[in-house]
C-alpha cells in the first residue's frame, strides 16, 4: 500500500469517528432527563388531592383501576395510564428548593399533589414564559410539559370508566320508560311489549356494552324519565335519571355525583327500543 493510500484511510477513519462523536454528543443532548426511573408497572395505588377534594384510584389484580373515593366505581384505565407517565416526565429544568421562590412558583402552599405509591409530587404555577409548570420532587424543583395537571384538576369524574356498567355486570332485568325486559323460567328474555327477540338481545348488550362520550359532575335538571337495570347478586337496581336528550342523552346518577354524556343515537338503544 503506498503513502496516499495509507494516508486516504486514515483520514477516513479520522473522518468516520468525528461523526460518531458528533452524533453520539447530539443524541446525549438532545435527551431530556427524566422525573424519575420508577417503573410505570410497579405502581399499584394513586391518592390525588385538588383544593379540599381527594381521589384514590386502586389497581386490581387483574389490572384494571378501581376508583375507590369519593366513590367505588371502575376507573378510565386509558386516563389512569396518561397519569401514570407522569413519573417519568421529561424534565426541562431542575433547581433546588434554595434556589426557587417557592410562594412564586406555586410550591410553597400546593394546592395540587399526586401520590404514587410512596412518590409524592406537587404541582406549582406555570412558568408564563416557558409554558412549563414547576414541580416539587423531595428537595428538587423542576419544570415539565402542561400536560398532566389538566386531568389531576377536573372533577374525579374525567377519571371514571365511560362505560355505563360496570364490566362483570350481569343484567337480571330492564326497567325502561316503554317497556320490562326480563328473563323466563327457561332463561329467555322476554319484554311485556310486542318487540323481536333480536331487538331485545340487543338493547341488552347495548347496556352492557354501552359508553358515554363523556362523564362529568351532575347537574342537576329537568327529570325526563328513569330507569332501572337489575344486576346479578345486587340486591338494589342501577338507576339513571334522564335529565337531557337535546343535542345529546344525559344519563345522570346523582346519588354518586356524576352524569354520562352519550350521542342521541343511544336514546332509542337504551331508553325506548321498540
Amino acid at each position: 500500500m503506498n503513502k496516499n493510500n495509507i494516508l486516504n484511510l486514515v483520514l477516513f477513519i479520522v473522518v468516520i469517528c468525528l461523526a460518531s462523536v458528533i452524533y453520539f454528543s447530539e443524541e446525549i443532548s438532545t435527551e431530556l432527563d427524566r422525573l424519575s426511573t420508577i417503573d410505570i408497572a410497579e405502581i399499584s395505588s394513586i391518592e390525588i388531592r385538588h383544593n379540599s377534594n381527594t381521589t384514590t384510584i386502586e389497581k386490581q389484580a387483574d389490572g384494571h383501576w378501581q376508583i375507590t373515593r369519593p366513590v367505588n366505581i371502575a376507573a378510565n384505565d386509558f386516563r389512569i395510564k396518561s397519569v401514570l407517565e407522569l413519573v417519568n416526565a421529561p424534565v426541562h429544568s431542575t433547581y433546588s428548593v434554595n434556589e426557587i421562590d417557592l410562594a412564586r412558583t406555586g410550591l410553597e402552599q400546593p394546592v395540587t399533589r399526586i401520590r404514587l405509591n410512596e412518590l409524592d409530587i406537587a404541582f406549582g404555577n406555570v412558568n408564563p414564559a416557558t409554558e412549563l409548570r414547576y414541580l416539587r420532587l423531595g428537595d428538587s424543583i423542576y419544570t415539565i410539559e402542561d400536560v398532566y395537571y389538566p386531568l389531576l384538576s377536573s372533577h374525579f369524574g374525567t377519571l371514571v370508566s365511560l362505560n355505563l356498567l360496570a364490566k362483570d355486570s350481569r343484567i337480571e332485568k330492564l326497567i325502561l320508560l316503554n317497556q320490562t325486559i326480563s328473563q323466563d323460567e327457561k332463561g329467555f328474555w322476554q319484554s311485556n311489549i310486542a318487540i323481536s327477540a333480536d331487538r331485545i338481545n340487543e338493547t341488552i348488550d347495548h347496556w352492557q356494552h354501552g359508553q358515554a362520550f363523556g362523564v362529568h359532575s351532575y347537574l342537576e335538571r329537568e327529570q325526563l324519565g328513569e330507569v332501572f337495570i337489575y344486576l346479578q347478586d345486587k340486591p338494589q337496581p342501577v338507576s339513571f335519571l334522564i335529565t337531557d336528550t337535546d343535542p345529546w342523552l344525559v344519563l345522570a346518577r346523582p346519588e354518586i355525583g356524576l352524569e354520562y354524556h352519550l350521542d342521541i343515537e343511544a336514546y332509542n338503544n337504551l331508553i325506548i327500543p321498540q
